[in-house]
């Protein structure tokens, strides 16, 4: 009894967490048009002389609200490959870093999302590492950033990599560290593995150190 109750939370659980995030998505980025396709919506009603309930109105007016924005991002996209379109916003860019203030908070932004977004296939994070911390013999999960700047390692004399180590088990916050390169040690997991073990708090264990035992649930 008790094993098949473990077995259906955790078949159920993250189908549960899953819908969460979806349905927290979709409500979040089609909420802005909610205003504009809403009334569009009533008009068509009123013109074919059918009357939806309000809670599949509210539904066909958020999904078209998606459809919306997805088509806006694409077109934008395509646009945003032509040369006028490009020196635009190279304008726009150049206008907005004088800005005090928005300057930073804009450009750190724009940064960080075109390293995570990059087309060109680049990842964020060069790889998962292995670094003392607070101090050895203990260590922690990290990942290689990049490198440091040339007028650091200058000053401190010494062959430095960055390595940003997440908190478990929500890995969006953590620590960047300037390690030397001989205190950073690369191991044989993926980001995605990493990211598991982390948020699990070590439970899930990468998959070629996974092992099919009887004690699991299914």
């Amino acid at each position: 009894m008790k094993k098949q109750l473990i077995t259906g939370v955790i078949i159920l659980l993250p189908v549960a967490l899953t819908l969460m995030v979806i349905i927290f998505l979709f409500d979040l980025f089609t909420e802005p048009f909610i205003n504009i396709v809403g009334p569009l919506i009533d008009l068509i009603q009123s013109k074919i002389h059918i009357h939806f309930p309000p809670g599949f109105t509210l539904f066909l007016s958020r999904l078209f609200s998606l459809i919306f924005l997805c088509t806006f991002i694409f077109f934008l996209g395509v646009i945003t490959q032509l040369f006028l379109v490009k020196t635009l916003i190279g304008w726009g860019n150049q206008i907005l870093y004088k800005i005090p203030f928005i300057k930073t908070v804009y450009k750190v932004s724009r940064d960080i999302f075109a390293a995570l977004f990059s087309a060109d296939g680049k990842k964020a994070f060069k790889r998962p590492v292995m670094v003392p911390f607070p101090g050895k013999p203990n260590y922690c999960l990290g990942f290689e950033a990049g490198d440091v700047s040339k007028e650091i390692q200058e000053k401190t004399k010494a062959d430095l990599t960055a390595v940003f180590v997440p908190t478990a088990p929500h890995p969006i916050s953590g620590f960047l560290f300037l390690m030397p390169k001989t205190d950073v040690h690369q191991i044989d997991m993926s980001n995605e593995e990493t990211v598991k073990y982390l948020v699990s708090c070590g439970m899930i264990l990468p998959k070629s150190e996974t092992k099919e035992t009887d004690e699991r649930p299914f």
